[in-house]
């Protein structure tokens, strides 16, 4: 029951972070384009009702995820809590270097709105540090749960 809190848990916080990450780099002009809307359009083609989609998509993606990372840092059996720390931000390393890796080489070349075609390598390296955040936050919430001791 602990792993599902837990993983759970993590996953809606790590997410909040992810987001607001990408959120702020949108804001300053960093990177263009809301990730979740992109997320949410490639599924309906369009703007219309892509928010909606995108979120869902995100959120639920986010928790999945967290129950992996949480597994993952459990299945290590590593102890102490910046070792686990440093471990979840290593699966973030990994994680958002796959995104990155598909959003830029593939995902954007197919994606059905113009506006969010061509991402660049800084779109790619925003989000694969996004993922180093969430994978940090992850290994936060694991290192004080206490389900590693």
């Amino acid at each position: 029951m602990s792993f599902l809190f837990f993983g759970c848990f993590g996953g809606l916080l790590a997410t909040a972070a992810f987001s607001g990450l990408l959120f702020f780099f949108e804001r300053t002009g960093i990177t263009k384009g809301n990730m979740i809307v992109a997320l949410g359009s490639l599924l309906t083609h369009s703007r219309e009702r892509a928010a909606q989609v995108g979120l869902i998509i995100h959120v639920a993606s986010g928790v999945f995820f967290g129950l992996i990372y949480t597994w993952g840092l459990m299945a290590i059996g590593v102890h102490g809590f910046g070792t686990i720390l440093l471990l979840g931000m290593l699966f973030g390393v990994l994680h958002g270097a796959i995104v990155a890796v598909g959003l830029v080489a593939s995902v954007s070349d197919f994606h059905p709105l113009p506006e969010f075609q061509n991402a660049t390598w800084v779109v790619g390296f925003t989000h694969g540090l996004a993922h180093v955040v969430y994978g940090g936050v992850m290994g936060f919430v694991i290192a004080s749960s206490g389900l590693v001791s």
